[in-house]
Order: structure tokens, then sequence, then C-alpha cells
């Protein structure tokens, strides 16, 4: 389903995937943490079950006259067994992209805060038995650094298993076509629209900053995958190729939106607008950013 938000000025649109199940247990084992849960994480981030809801989304950003995507998902058909959550989907994501009424030739620019397979999947689609880009008048923006760390074509490319062919299938066919914008750190897509450095999970994982006319927000990819890693900053998943840079891009996104008031929108957060960090009584706590189980296309302010 898609869902909209009205955002400091700009139309965002948010479009589900797939969610899945994942067990707490795999985001942490310790006990007297787990003793500590606040309230607040029941049942949204928590359920019944002891299992978290792990969302794989994109968003349509429509700001300053131009058309952003940000982070295209997996895509469908993929062979990725050694991480099955993205092995071989076959989801009506395109359809749901097209029920907002943006269609694949509007779109001007596609970023990927890292490519890993969920976050530029949908760059490409098979036609004709070979991978062209999905949206075929965009400029697809990569940070040098992060095409850098993948290019199976270097000869000091040190491959991941689990994302065993996404830069051939979803990252050089757009590189072939003449479209990829291959950029520095920080790099500046629009008046209000920023990429800047967010490195830990990947060695170059960015973030987008959405410097909006009345509030502020930040698509941080992978930075967090659930709240527990922002009230424990320092709580270690095991998915960083570097921890001690994902910590400190914890540290300073969470002070940054707490200092502005700015939204944070992770890429897997069953809340299609992310929501605000605030402090109660001293203590960190999420708050979802309007009604994200609202109807399909309803807005949300």
């Amino acid at each position: 389903m898609a869902r909209r938000a009205e955002i400091g000025g700009a139309d965002i649109w948010q479009v589900e995937e797939i969610t899945q199940k994942k067990p707490l247990s795999a985001i942490t084992n310790d006990v007297e943490l787990l003793a500590r849960l606040p309230k607040w994480l029941f049942p949204r981030f928590i359920d019944t079950e002891s299992q978290v809801d792990i969302v794989s989304q994109s968003w349509i950003v429509i700001v300053d006259g131009r058309v952003v995507v940000v982070d295209p998902c997996t895509g469908n058909g993929r062979n990725f067994p050694d991480f099955p959550p993205a092995h071989m989907l076959d989801t009506p994501y395109l359809e749901r992209f097209a029920a907002t009424g943006v269609r694949p030739a509007d779109v001007d620019y596609v970023f990927c805060t890292h490519l890993h397979m969920d976050h530029c999947g949908w760059n490409t689609l098979l036609r004709a038995g070979r991978y062209v880009p999905t949206f075929p008048n965009a400029r697809y923006v990569m940070v040098r650094r992060e095409f850098d760390r993948w290019d199976s074509r270097r000869p000091d490319h040190v491959p991941v298993p689990a994302n065993a062919g996404t830069f051939e299938n979803s990252v050089l066919p757009v590189l072939e076509a003449g479209l990829a914008e291959l950029v520095p750190d920080t790099f500046r897509i629009s008046a209000r629209l920023q990429v800047e450095p967010a490195p830990g999970h990947t060695i170059g994982h960015s973030l987008l900053h959405f410097d909006g006319a009345s509030r502020e927000a930040y698509f941080v990819g992978d930075a967090f995958h659930h709240p527990l890693e922002m009230l424990h900053p320092d709580l270690d998943t095991q998915t960083s190729e570097s921890f001690p840079l994902t910590s400190r891009t914890r540290r300073r996104i969470i002070d940054n939106c707490l200092s502005r008031n700015a939204l944070v929108i992770p890429a897997h957060f069953p809340c299609a607008f992310g929501g605000a960090l605030k402090r109660d009584n001293g203590e960190l706590m999420f708050e979802p950013f309007g009604d994200a189980r609202a109807p399909p296309g309803a807005p949300c302010r």
C-alpha cells in the first residue's frame, strides 16, 4: 500500500514492499536490558509473541519541483539464497508505486542510502532477459565511497555473500545507461534536500536530510533497525561493517533530531513516516508521526 504525508512543505509518499517478522532475540538477548523495556514499545514495536516487524519500504519525496525516490527496496525474483528475507520476492511494489499517481518516468532522482539489495533493488527491473533502469529519466545519486565499496570489478573488492549480485543487477545497469551520479559524501540534490554521511552500517552509508519550511526530516536508512537501537545506541546487532562508526552516527542523529525537533525516518520501522524523538522525565522515547496505520492514500500531518 501507499500512504501520504505533508511534512515541511513536501508531499511524501511511502511505498511498502513487504513486512516480515523477526524475533526480538535477533536484536538482543540481554536479560537486564529486556527487563527494562519501556511500555511504549508495545505492541507496535514488539508484539505479544516477542516478534518485531521489519518493513521494506521506499519514499517518494516531492519538493522543490522535483520527484525523488529514496531507497527503492529489493525487487522481484532476485536470487539471494544467503539472505532469505530478500530471496525471490514476488510483491506488487510497482502497482503500489503507481497508486501514488507518480509514474516511473516522472522521477527526477533516485537516492540509495547504501547499496544493500533491499535499498537499491528496484533501481532496475528485468526486461527481455536483462536488467534495465526502472526510472528511465532519473539521475541515480550514489555516494562514490559506497559505490566503490561494492564495485565487484575492483581487484580489492571484498564480497559479502548475502549481497551477491546486487551491484551487477541493480547498480551497474544504471551506470551503463549513463544515469548514475556518483557524488561526494555531502551533496545537495535540491534547495531542501541534502545527502550527508552516516557511516557504519556500510562504509559509505548516507542519509538524506530534508530541511523543510516548518519541519525537518532525516531519512536515515539502516542507522537504526529498531527503536531499541535509539534507546541503546551502543547495541551491536552485528549488522555493521564498522560498529564504532555506527554508534557515533546513531548518537549524532539522535542529538540532531532532539535539538531540531526533526523527524527521523529509518528504513525498516513499522511506521510509514518515522517519528520524533522526545525526552519524557529524562527518558528517551520515539513517537511515530501521524497515523501510520491510516487507510492507503490518507494524508498524515
